[in-house]
């Protein structure tokens, strides 16, 4: 079975890799849920596996108006204790990170689970 957990963030304008879950070893982070929301001006928000040096992009890039932003459902559990879908997920053993536009600052909430 999978716990789900959950993580928050505000990254600045202009971040490469803002950080939004640390690395564990061994550890897959998949994205099954959460909120992305700009401030007063309109922005983007790219979501990257973070090792060591520049993540990798692991979603498409996210538009977000002014005051606006993207809501991800959360899927219904699944009882055969199978990973439960999601949206995006890290390389094993990497963080999450937010990469942002020079708009303004994002916040940021996911739901997600270890595998």
């Amino acid at each position: 079975m999978y716990t789900a957990r959950y993580a928050t963030a505000t990254v600045n304008p202009s971040t490469t890799d803002g950080s939004v879950i640390t690395a564990k070893p061994s550890v897959v982070f998949r994205v099954v849920g959460g909120f992305v929301v700009a401030g007063g001006t309109a922005t983007n928000v790219t979501f990257n596996s973070k090792g060591t040096g520049t993540g990798t992009a692991i979603s498409s890039v996210i538009y977000c108006g002014a005051n606006g932003g993207l809501v991800m459902p959360s899927p219904p559990q699944i009882a055969s204790g199978e990973p439960p879908f999601g949206y995006f997920q890290t390389t094993r053993g990497e963080g999450l990170a937010a990469t942002t536009g020079s708009g303004t600052t994002v916040g940021i909430s996911v739901i997600y689970v270890e595998i």
